[in-house]
């Protein structure tokens, strides 16, 4: 099983950071938890990133599960619709 741990500030300059690591774990083909919980401060571009990395890891049925997402990181994702797209609800 994979595990990415989101910096508190998922800006523009963290972005492709994150990109790389998110295709390493989409390319080992493993079961991928995000750790949401630090998370402050979050782009719209970096909810896209997410977005289709949900959309990726479905596609190659890659299971993508969200840990303990942080209330900007859910409140972000609701002001754009993106929640269930993103598997935010079944979060808890």
């Amino acid at each position: 099983m994979a595990m990415i741990k989101c910096q508190s500030e998922l800006d523009i300059a963290a972005a492709s950071t994150l990109h790389q690591q998110l295709l390493s774990a989409l390319q080992a083909g493993e079961p991928l938890d995000i750790d949401g919980q630090a998370v402050s401060r979050i782009h719209a571009a970096v909810l896209q990133l997410f977005l289709s990395l949900i959309i990726e890891a479905q596609s190659l049925k890659v299971p993508v599960r969200w840990l303990n997402p942080s209330p900007t990181l859910m409140e972000s994702a609701g002001l754009l619709g993106l929640v269930d797209a993103l598997g935010l609800a079944e979060s808890g």
